[in-house]
């Protein structure tokens, strides 16, 4: 008696099969498969995120800490000085983060994710610049966040001021 010669990529079988008998179950098997492994890359999705409204209200800026002092600019190749930075007041509601040119959202355990997205190109001559703040809310309403984009980086902190 001769093993069946079964190809599991393309779920069929060679020309020594036993009839078919056997290739009704090697359908059945194939189909069961399918969606087990539908199944198991459902198991694995994130969930979907929740709004949480814990760490909604106003946040007053604290401090901004250069990461780093300069940065090589792309157009002229010179080393520059990364400004100060001074940021707004922030405010989050319904778990929507704001501040004048960044949005995003809060997480249910405090994540932070904002977003600026590349300003249009100016006179032609600078392409856009985006930027990026991810931190976190800690249980005494002190955000610690840091901001990334094109050249110069920074730690910032806000501190919750009301609902």
């Amino acid at each position: 008696m001769t093993q069946p010669n079964f190809n599991f990529f393309t779920c069929s079988q060679g020309r020594d099969t036993e009839g078919k008998h056997m290739q009704q179950h090697t359908g059945w098997m194939c189909v069961f498969a399918f969606f087990a492994l539908l199944a198991a890359a459902d198991a694995q999705a994130p969930a979907s995120p929740t709004v949480s409204m814990q760490f909604d209200g106003k946040y007053a800026f604290v401090s901004s800490t250069k990461v780093n002092e300069t940065f090589m600019t792309t157009r002229t190749t010179h080393l520059s000085q990364c400004p100060d930075r001074k940021a707004a007041s922030l405010v989050i509601a319904n778990g929507q983060a704001r501040l004048p040119v960044f949005e995003g959202t809060v997480g249910p355990q405090g994540e932070l994710v904002m977003r600026r997205h590349a300003e249009p190109v100016k006179r032609g001559i600078t392409p856009g610049i985006e930027a990026a703040i991810s931190g976190r809310i800690d249980s005494n309403g002190t955000i610690r966040a840091r901001q990334t984009g094109y050249g110069c980086s920074y730690d910032l902190i806000w501190q919750k001021q009301s609902k």
